[in-house]
């Protein structure tokens, strides 16, 4: 089994929190491009700062994050506030990070703008029916895997449960939502892997949701998921998105999940850049609350 996404990479290593900081503080400084030595300014031109970043992130570093950060690299925004559109009277947020543009250029997160989510209504891990509209004044986290959770379920999974309890109390406003992505498994229950495997039982609001093939491809054309079917039953393919729908239903913001397979088919990403990507999702989401 695989999954379709540009930012698999067979190479497992990852960066050491030092090299993290100097690629953040790089990618941060690409936006004045200069630097002072006492009195006098420095342009530094744009392609050192380019080479720079290569030099920390090629030699002997390379995998997921790299590739991931090439990707998004250029596309940070300009100012130090979220990029994802902030509903009026929203309260800054409360959560504590090393930058906010530094976890929005890690998971590649992209403004939407104010597009109406598209509604949908599936049947939820209890067989109790769950539609958008239900989550109306809550921010929604919605994610998309296979519900038997042999694909990046075992890292998204485990992101969210990380950023449910980084967001501490303001956790009860936001719903976490998983679409089954798998035509041949529509079955789900408390018990099923993509629940049980990256232990998401005891995070509230959690929603896997499931229901007939033809309601599910409804629900992957409308948010961009492309699932393909192989010859065998287990040859399940789909591209990995994540969106982030505000509290009055708008389509915010969505990024690209992200791992590293190996020749088994399993998915894994270093633990520290698994903590940051869930902080980077928990921020997010913290700065659509009302």
């Amino acid at each position: 089994m695989t999954t379709e996404s540009p930012e698999n990479s067979d190479d497992g290593s990852g960066l050491s929190d030092e090299q993290r900081a100097a690629v953040f503080a790089a990618a941060n400084a690409s936006s004045t491009r200069s630097i002072a030595l006492g009195t006098k300014q420095v342009r530094v031109p744009r392609k050192f700062i380019i080479w720079s970043i290569v030099a920390v992130l090629v030699l002997g570093f390379g995998g997921e994050v790299a590739q991931h950060f090439f990707e998004t690299y250029g596309k940070a925004p300009k100012a130090t506030v979220p990029t994802s559109p902030v509903i009026k009277g929203t309260p800054p947020s409360t959560l504590r990070t090393p930058t906010l543009i530094s976890l929005q250029v890690f998971m590649g997160l992209k403004d939407i703008g104010t597009a109406v989510a598209p509604t949908f209504s599936l049947t939820n891990q209890l067989g109790h029916p769950w539609s958008l509209k239900s989550a109306r004044g809550k921010v929604v986290v919605l994610a998309f895997y296979n519900s038997i959770c042999n694909d990046i379920c075992p890292v998204l999974g485990t992101e969210i449960r990380k950023a449910s309890t980084e967001l501490g109390v303001d956790a009860s406003k936001v719903d976490f939502v998983i679409v089954n992505t798998d035509p041949n498994h529509t079955h789900i229950s408390l018990d099923s892997p993509a629940i049980r495997v990256p232990a998401l039982v005891d995070v509230p609001s959690l929603e896997l949701l499931s229901g007939r093939v033809s309601t599910l491809n409804s629900v992957w054309s409308n948010y961009g998921v492309r699932v393909l079917v192989g010859a065998k039953r287990d040859e399940v393919s789909h591209n990995n998105v994540l969106y982030f729908i505000s509290p009055l239903g708008n389509l915010a913001a969505y990024s690209s999940p992200f791992g590293t397979q190996n020749k088994a088919g399993l998915y894994s990403l270093g633990a520290s850049s698994v903590n940051l990507y869930a902080r980077a999702i928990a921020e997010t989401a913290d700065s659509l609350v009302r």
